[in-house]
């Protein structure tokens, strides 16, 4: 093992040896500043996306943007707490997010005027999933057969994240896949119980699009040839409009004309069409690098977590990663029209003050964790 001091961050950590590259450019800094960069660079464009529509309900013009830094200082602080709460507390939480994520979910469907609730309803659930996966760590940890205990969580998981999907859209359930299978291969589950969990949540997915009918329309809308507009989705038209005059510097901030009544989201599931078309390709280049830097820390982290046997922390890091990267990813391509599962909100970009709390808890989460995992105990106490 390399002799290196111990105040460099530990940047990465395998079986053989500690790699200390300079002063930890994969560090908890580099997170830090990242995840600033969305959230400043979200606020400028929730900001934009909303200030013609406050004007119009008469309201003001900063309506929208105070209520979005309102849910993301109570993020925040909620985040903070947890540098108090006991661990043993705070692993539990999901017996209090899961309910709250059917609520709301009920509520979007149900209740027209509450629609806008299901972006919420939807990260509250990808929250709560991190949190049950991590929670189940014990009950596979030490047993032979890794992953059994594990089948006692799949039934309710394939019913959770199908109503996920039924309620708030079909991105929220691929997401939901996408966390479980990754957050369970973090504590050394059988393969073979992940494969028949993917395999099982692919054949759901088939059966909710093929059964439901409005699911299928949102699917069949978004791949349908471009030419034929009676039936292609009027959004997912418009915001590649949007994209497509975006170009490389875009029109401006503030300057978007797709938002002033073509788009009917501008603001929410479809902010990146008015993100783009106002700072083209240079917004888009904003946004994919911190995230790439997320990505990156987050991975590294959870494997040093996973090899010096913090399993549990390993899984809420990737999960919680996963959360936040992949939503971009799918956001985009699906405003993009490359990516026929919608109902996503963009990250940090979407008007959504309950989710923009939730996603500000689950980065300082992350942030606690890669702070902590990165160095040695001596150094921390």
């Amino acid at each position: 093992m390399k002799d290196q001091s111990i105040s460099i961050y530990d940047d990465y950590v395998d079986d053989e040896y500690v790699v200390k590259e300079g002063e930890g450019f994969f560090s908890p800094f580099t997170f830090l500043c990242s995840v600033l960069v969305l959230i400043l660079f979200g606020f400028i464009s929730v900001f934009s996306a909303t200030m013609d529509r406050a004007i119009l309900e008469e309201v003001p013009f900063y309506s929208y943007l105070g209520k979005t830094i309102l849910g993301c200082f109570l993020g925040l602080g909620l985040g903070a707490l947890t540098y108090i709460i006991p661990k043993k507390v705070l692993k539990y939480i999901h017996f209090i997010t899961i309910p709250i994520s059917i609520v709301l979910l009920l509520l979007s469907k149900y209740i027209s005027s509450l629609s806008f609730l299901s972006s919420s309803g939807g990260v509250f659930a990808l929250f709560s999933i991190i949190y049950l996966i991590s929670w189940g760590v014990p009950f596979v940890e030490g047993k032979e057969r890794k992953g059994f205990p594990l089948l006692a969580l799949i039934p309710f998981c394939i019913l959770y994240i199908s109503f996920v999907g039924y309620t708030a859209g079909l991105g929220w359930y691929i997401l939901s896949l996408v966390v479980i299978v990754a957050s369970a291969s973090q504590f050394e589950v059988g393969k073979g119980y992940l494969f028949f969990f993917a395999i099982s949540g692919l054949i759901i997915l088939v059966m909710l699009v093929a059964m439901i009918p409005s699911l299928f329309f949102d699917v069949s809308s978004s791949i349908l040839p471009v030419n034929d507009s009676s039936l292609y989705k009027k959004d997912l038209m418009v915001s590649r409009m949007a994209i497509r005059d975006g170009g490389l510097s875009g029109s401006g901030l503030g300057q978007g004309l797709y938002k002033l009544g073509a788009l009917e989201t501008p603001h929410i599931e479809y902010i990146f069409a008015t993100v783009y078309e106002e700072t083209g390709l240079i917004g888009l280049f904003i946004i994919l690098v911190p995230t790439i830097f997320i990505m990156v820390v987050g991975v590294r982290t959870a494997n040093r977590a996973r090899v010096k046997g913090s399993h549990s922390l390993s899984s809420i890091v990737i999960g919680g990663t996963i959360l936040i990267v992949f939503s971009i990813l799918l956001n985009i391509l699906h405003t993009m029209g490359l990516n026929p599962f919608g109902g996503m909100i963009l990250p940090f970009f979407s008007y959504d003050p309950i989710s923009e709390g939730v996603l500000m808890f689950m980065s300082v989460v992350l942030y606690r964790i890669i702070y902590k995992e990165g160095r040695p105990k001596d150094e921390l106490e």
